[in-house]
């Protein structure tokens, strides 16, 4: 009896995985090419098809940044996941880069989107998913 409990222990593994993979994937904003891949063979909704952009504000200053190579990892991941933290995370990496360089911020506003394509004609469109802000005042 322990034997067939031992062999199922696999099967149990994996659907828990799928489960929160789908669940992060609808809920979440994940990429369904990530957190166990299983969407990768019925969507192109994959890491090289969303981006990120990052807009920073301060009194006197208004300006979208582009992505330095020191931060384009954690912007990848939170393009790939949207998810409070990592964006947050993000958003943090950026308030502190700008003050390195003696530039002020007060807040600093993250546009995610996704490319998608339409049904018939495959033309592409950008698709926003999610605009999160970050205040450098606010309680944390």
């Amino acid at each position: 009896m322990a034997a067939s409990n031992a062999a199922a222990l696999p099967a149990v593994i994996l659907g828990i995985v799928a489960s929160g993979q789908v669940l992060l994937a609808k809920l979440d904003g994940l990429s369904p090419w990530k957190g166990g891949g299983f969407g990768m063979f019925s969507t192109t909704d994959d890491a090289g098809r969303r981006a990120v952009r990052i807009f920073v504000t301060a009194p006197g200053r208004s300006e979208e940044l582009s992505i330095p190579p020191s931060l384009a990892d954690i912007a990848e991941r939170a393009a790939v996941h949207p998810s409070d933290r990592q964006l947050a995370r993000l958003a943090r990496r950026v308030v502190e880069r700008e003050r390195r360089a003696a530039r002020d911020v007060s807040e600093v506003r993250l546009e995610c989107s996704r490319i998608v394509y339409a049904a018939g004609t495959l033309s592409a469109s950008t698709v926003p998913t999610r605009v999160f802000t970050y205040r450098t005042d606010a309680p944390r």
